[in-house]
């Protein structure tokens, strides 16, 4: 994503003669790692010609947020709040940069009161960018939001999968029953979010009641009516979408909060605002299907979590890691990735 204010915009030509006054030129080749995730912070950098590829560890996996080109800086999130690198940056190209110790940096924005208050309002917004970046799922709950995460589960287990003797779980028994009954807790019940593990039978939920807690139950439990009757107070879906929204609105005016730096609050604040439910369609879609899931030849489903706070199905193989879908695009996953034509 490219940058989308650039100090230098606001800067004067005299205020850039200050820094560059202070900078030495570096020159990387194309492909030159500049500086890595986790190492000591030492520069900030302006780009004079070229470009750089801003990149972030998602696992095995490095992915771009940001590629910057000429007139435009890095390096310096780390210079302002941490003693660690949290990005990596790679020359895209050929490329001739600016750099200012970090020390020497600091003083200049400290003493120049125009270069400070600049540097400061683009460090906000792009704070406020990589703390959204970072996470593995943005757990928004917005609709029509599609993606599909996977994280590689242990090779040997994969590899043994398909040797494994298979057995019917408790689970497995009573899933035609079970299955109408989650689709009740989340729908017409107090639940907004249920972990299903299959091998061991455990059906942990989530309460709008107690959010902070999980209850533990089994799953040969949940198919008595009387006992869903005991344990989880009827409540209608909207109602449920109505104390979530109540408890985000609460919180964005907590003591607590409002202390916090404004790039948090933005961020926490932009997902109070945005924050809508799974539809409940959607839902029902993919509790009916879990069947199918678990039925797969060459797939083995150990657990699976679905919440009505966020449009992600979590689903944990044996064979191939751990599965985030969006509800959305639940059934092409279930057909483009797990079902043999």
């Amino acid at each position: 994503m490219p940058q989308k204010e650039s100090v230098f915009e606001e800067l004067s030509g005299n205020d850039f003669s200050k820094i560059k006054a202070n900078a030495e030129t570096r020159h990387y080749s194309k492909d030159d790692t500049i500086f890595s995730e986790g190492d000591s912070v030492d520069y900030i950098y302006f780009i004079e010609s070229g470009r750089v590829s801003i990149r972030i560890q998602k696992f095995t996996e490095q992915e771009e947020i940001c590629s910057l080109g000429p007139s435009e800086y890095f390096g310096e999130m780390a210079v302002f709040y941490k003693d660690r690198r949290t990005a990596t940056a790679v020359a895209a190209s050929d490329s001739a940069l600016l750099r200012v110790d970090k020390n020497t940096f600091l003083e200049i924005v400290r003493n120049d009161e125009s270069i400070g208050a600049n540097i400061s309002k683009v460090l906000s917004k792009r704070n406020e960018e990589l703390i959204l970046k970072e996470k593995l799922i943005e757990s928004t709950g917005i609709k029509g939001k599609t993606f599909h995460v996977s994280i590689k589960g242990d090779p040997s287990m994969r590899e043994s999968t398909f040797t494994r003797e298979r057995y019917e779980s408790i689970v497995d028994k009573v899933l035609p029953e079970l299955s109408p009954m989650l689709i009740e807790l989340l729908l017409n019940r107090c639940v907004y979010e249920i972990f299903i593990h299959f091998n061991s039978g455990e059906i942990r939920v989530s309460s709008v009641f107690n959010p902070f807690s999980e209850e533990i139950h089994q799953a040969n439990k949940l198919i008595d009516e009387a006992y869903i009757d005991r344990h989880f107070p009827k409540i209608a879906y909207q109602e449920k979408v109505e104390i979530i929204k109540r408890y985000f609105g609460s919180m964005a005016n907590e003591q607590h909060y409002l202390a916090l730096d404004d790039r948090f609050k933005t961020a926490h604040g932009n997902y109070y605002k945005n924050w809508e439910p799974v539809p409940p369609e959607e839902i029902r879609d993919v509790l009916s299907s879990l069947s199918v899931l678990r039925s797969l030849e060459d797939f083995y489903l150990r657990n699976f979590t679905i919440s009505m706070t966020r449009d992600a199905m979590r689903m944990q193989f044996n064979c191939d890691g751990t599965h985030f879908v969006s509800a959305d695009d639940y059934r092409k996953f279930l057909q483009q990735n797990l079902i043999s034509e």
